[in-house]
């Protein structure tokens, strides 16, 4: 996110989308900000078309092939029914029509957990109020030039390990803004790359983990495919160029939640680049367009082509590891406001898929961001009741044992993966 979300609903959009979103926090190496405003509002080149197959991203080496129309329960296969079959009824209980009445019984956190920890983020003051240190910090580079980008120490110079153990999630841009896929493409950037590769390693971040390209499937951000062949032939030339001096560098394809359809008319899943050069597959999630107040609500946007509930399942499905780098409230127009049952429903996804979760991070903005959503649980506590349910349900650390054997799955549900209709 890191940039917060429009006031009107997108006109073009049938499916309630997000609208174009603008950047209100970019900052440079002195915590300062950047003054790389975001482009947002881009044309839809071509007009939008219908959604495609939710991964139909090609052949798997992420090489231009015929697209294909995947139905859920056939061109996927059985196995995937079963295992989104499985994740619906692990996580979206209770009555769909009805106001929320399902609750995890238990709380406990047993995966890597974290918060945004850019300026004006306190991170230390975010673990205070958690009780407990966090799992991992996810950051953003300044993004005004190839050298904030990829050769700057700011900002994981400020969580080099001993100073933060946790693990560290850097999310950056495939090019600035002067920048474009085509010449990505074509190589022109490889040496950006493996400076940046070089720049992990120099801060003690080899391992570090580098969400390329987030929400590529929105319009709010410049490096939105315009030709899905070539952004992917990009995005896989970053990350061989990366590989080249940082071999242990994690790549997560990340995209935003509520939008099936990218500004160029294809599904958001023609962009997957390819098994081989991606380690995570993540989705960032806030509550809004639309906000989930019911469970029919949760369900919908859960279970469509860019919901966390399918993301899951397609990691799961490739082998691959699934994370929500962000998620959190939205107090601005289109969000639920104060909405503690999504913390809830958040929470219940997460323990669903505990074994595949490489990490999940809450956003907690300040309504002071006036451009940002209003996530705000501690300093300043701009949602009471999310941040009471929250502590009770993030604020504890417990061992994958103590998790194993908690209540927080509904009962009667069906074991992850397992057969649905066995008892």
């Amino acid at each position: 996110m890191e940039h917060r979300r429009g006031d009107a609903g997108d006109p073009g959009s049938s499916s309630g989308e997000e609208p174009p979103r603008d950047s209100s926090d970019d900052y440079a190496g002195n915590a300062q900000y950047a003054g790389d405003v975001q482009a947002s509002g881009s044309p839809r080149a071509g007009g939008r078309r219908g959604p495609r197959s939710k991964w139909a991203a090609g052949p798997a080496g992420g090489q231009p092939g015929r697209r294909r129309r995947v139905l859920l329960l056939g061109g996927i296969g059985a196995a995937m029914a079963v295992v989104l079959l499985a994740v619906g009824i692990v996580v979206l209980t209770g009555g769909e029509d009805e106001p929320p009445t399902t609750h995890p019984t238990t709380g406990g956190v047993s995966w890597v957990s974290g918060a945004n920890a850019n300026p004006p983020n306190d991170l230390a003051g975010w673990e205070k109020w958690i009780g407990r240190p966090t799992d991992i910090a996810m950051v953003f580079t300044a993004r005004t030039n190839w050298q904030t980008i990829t050769q700057a120490d700011w900002p994981m110079s400020d969580f080099r390990p001993e100073t933060y153990p946790g693990k560290l999630s850097v999310a950056q841009p495939l090019f600035p803004q002067s920048g474009s896929e085509a010449a990505c493409a074509r190589g022109d950037y490889d040496s950006h790359w493996r400076d940046f590769g070089t720049t992990m390693i120099r801060n003690e971040r080899p391992d570090a983990i580098v969400r390329l390209g987030w929400e590529f499937n929105g319009d709010w951000f410049w490096w939105h495919p315009r030709d899905t062949v070539a952004w992917k032939t990009c995005f896989r030339r970053a990350v061989a160029a990366m590989r080249s001096t940082d071999p242990q560098v994690k790549i997560d394809w990340n995209m935003t939640a509520h939008r099936d359809t990218m500004p160029n008319g294809d599904n958001v899943w023609d962009a997957y680049p390819g098994d081989d050069v991606v380690d995570i597959i993540s989705i960032d999630a806030y509550d809004s367009y639309p906000a989930s107040p019911t469970q029919k609500i949760f369900n919908s946007q859960c279970n469509r082509a860019s919901g966390a509930c399918s993301v899951a399942a397609a990691a799961r499905e490739r082998g691959k590891q699934f994370a929500v780098p962000e998620w959190g409230l939205v107090r601005s127009t289109g969000g639920g406001g104060d909405n503690p049952f999504y913390v809830e429903k958040m929470y219940e996804l997460f323990v669903a898929n505990r074994d595949i979760l490489a990490y999940e991070g809450y956003y907690s903005a300040s309504p002071a961001e006036t451009e940002n959503v209003g996530s705000s649980l501690h300093n300043p506590t701009a949602n009471p009741e999310s941040a009471k349910r929250y502590l009770e349900l993030f604020g504890p650390r417990v061992s994958a044992a103590q998790a194993g054997a908690g209540t927080s799955t509904p009962a009667g549900a069906a074991p992850l993966g397992g057969d649905p209709g066995s008892s």
